[in-house]
């Protein structure tokens, strides 16, 4: 039995400590063998092909540390050897090339990820087989860039085998292979020679501190003309629940892993190590899920010597739950906290025919512009559904996600975000949206919050439709905000996980006034990178389907509760 197997075995009988994402990731590998030679699953599961890249890997020596000084190689461990097990491991039926064309690995500070980087990295530029490989580490700069880079080197100056095959050049940071033509450089954003590139490796190093996901399109783009290109990103987690990192990569892993992403990306392998819901980061017994090399490169003593630090200075505790135990933080407070609104998601429910209920918030002419209708339950077993879309301006698109940090083009792509052509919103697009879910939905009655809205809802009151007004203020929005919140406490909605609600709910704060009154607000008017639109909406449309539901308004002497 292998480490890779012997690493499967203990964690589908429940013998080591895993997170529920590690978990999915080796029952998908599980099922995947099992799928195999049937017509709809064209991969198959190559041993030698994984037990070759592991044996690769532990020819290379540690090039730091105590460990250096002995001249010691390295000894991947049993959840290592998974990991490459299945990068290198699966193949395509016909062609033999690789089944996985990206990897994303998460997992928290010190726990081997240079190492496994160039491993790849090295790899994949020798043994692959393939003719002038270029091969990138890439970073926001390049001398970030350059870390796995100068691991490449080391693994090449402490071998004299690998030297003889080599030629490195400082001044521009390349290392040639003569013999198949490759090349290994680092590239930053900061580096403006990143297009016409033609990579078969890319090796993206902690992704979480990239603001935008144009250096990882380029590439990818790039990718094109290879018979078995990788994107192999390692990350751990960070501060910015907007960035592309957790709104693109992480928001797909997670889908593939838990079956909620259809069609299923069959060519992207991800697995997450990070404390599962309700653990208590504080609990040592918690950690090893997230520190999968718990007691190799990283100790008790140091988690414990870091959690008490971060116990006796509360401003240090983001860090140490992002850096020590791969948790995604905010730096700002908010209303409704990730973990929360992530446990309002179920499978998707076809809706066609439907009784709904909408609310609109309608921007200025550049802004985003919300449509969210809310679907009450169809029996008392069933939740209260939400479907959101959105309305922006086609003009300036790429430099309004630059400057919000969002990834407003994927959500295009998506279907999530409808661009209105020119540089301001063209409410016709909005008009002929609503009539459109009109004819498709049964549609009763629709929420708006008067301000910008007379033109659009003359015109759709003379389509038929039932509007009615919905200010803003503190006394219509305190009691369905608080009964918002009662139900995505008790997971009573279903937002079917949609992102750009997901980063429009880690905006929202909410204000009160005097009499205890409350309304969901952006952390501050007219910042970048927040907006509220879509849950703002939602209420709305949640106000008018519970009113109908309860046949009068609920929202008399409500409460609100703490989260």
């Amino acid at each position: 039995m292998t480490g890779a197997e012997r690493y499967i075995e203990q964690v589908m009988d429940g013998s080591i400590t895993v997170c529920r994402y590690v978990r999915l990731a080796v029952e998908r590998h599980v099922r995947d063998l099992e799928r195999q030679n049937t017509p709809d699953f064209p991969y198959w599961f190559d041993r030698n092909a994984a037990e070759r890249k592991i044996q690769f890997t532990e020819l290379l020596r540690h090039i730091e540390g105590p460990l250096a000084n002995e001249k010691a190689k390295f000894k991947l461990e049993d959840w290592q050897k998974f990991i490459d097990w299945n990068i290198f491991g699966w193949k395509r039926v016909g062609t033999n090339t690789r089944r996985f064309r990206k990897a994303y690995i998460e997992v928290a500070r010190k726990n081997g990820k240079s190492l496994m980087a160039s491993a790849a990295t090295w790899y994949c530029a020798v043994m692959d087989g393939e003719e002038g490989p270029q091969i990138y580490s890439v970073a926001t700069k390049r001398e970030q860039a350059m870390a796995v880079w100068k691991a490449v080197r080391a693994q090449i100056d402490f071998q004299p085998s690998f030297k003889n095959m080599t030629k490195t050049y400082q001044q521009n940071f390349s290392i040639v292979i003569p013999g198949n033509h490759g090349v290994i450089r680092p590239l930053g954003r900061d580096h403006k020679t990143e297009d016409g590139l033609n990579p078969h490796f890319v090796c993206v190093d902690e992704y979480h501190a990239h603001p935008t996901s144009e250096m990882l399109n380029v590439m990818e783009n790039g990718m094109g003309a290879r018979a078995q290109p990788l994107m192999y990103i390692i990350t751990t987690a960070g501060f910015d629940l907007n960035c592309p990192c957790y709104q693109e990569e992480r928001h797909m892993v997670t889908g593939i892993l838990e079956g909620t992403m259809q069609p299923r990306p069959e060519n992207v392998f991800g697995i997450i190590y990070t404390l599962d819901d309700g653990d208590d980061w504080q609990n040592p017994n918690c950690w090893v899920k997230a520190n999968p090399n718990l007691g190799v490169s990283v100790s008790y003593d140091f988690l414990e010597s870091q959690v008490t630090q971060a116990l006796a200075l509360p401003q240090k505790q983001n860090d140490v739950k992002t850096k020590n135990f791969n948790i995604w933080t905010q730096s700002v407070s908010r209303w409704i906290l990730p973990e929360v609104w992530n446990k309002c998601i179920s499978p998707y429910a076809p809706l066609e025919g439907r009784t709904c209920y909408g609310g609109f918030d309608l921007s200025s002419t550049t802004d985003i512009t919300a449509w969210v209708l809310a679907f009450p339950p169809k029996d008392l077993d069933s939740k209260y559904t939400l479907l959101p879309h959105f309305f922006i301006p086609a003009d300036g698109l790429l430099d309004r996600e630059r400057r919000d940090k969002v990834p407003y083009t994927l959500w295009r792509d998506m279907g999530l975000l409808t661009t209105t052509q020119g540089n301001v919103i063209d409410y016709e697009y909005i008009e002929a949206h609503i009539l459109a879910d009109a004819e498709k939905y049964n549609l009763v009655q629709i929420a708006h919050d008067p301000y910008n809205a007379k033109q659009v809802v003359i015109h759709l009151t003379e389509k038929g439709l039932d509007l009615v007004a919905f200010r803003q203020g503190f006394l219509s929005m305190s009691g369905p905000t608080k009964d918002f919140e009662k139900k995505v406490l008790g997971c009573e909605i279903n937002h079917m996980g949609n992102p750009v609600m997901r980063w429009m709910m880690s905006c929202v704060e909410t204000q009160t006034d005097p009499a205890g009154n409350i309304k969901p607000v952006k952390p501050a008017q007219n910042k970048y990178g927040k907006r509220i639109d879509g849950i703002v909406a939602a209420i709305m449309a949640m106000e008018r389907a519970v009113t109908a539901a309860n046949g009068e308004s609920i929202y008399e002497h409500q409460g609100v509760r703490s989260l």
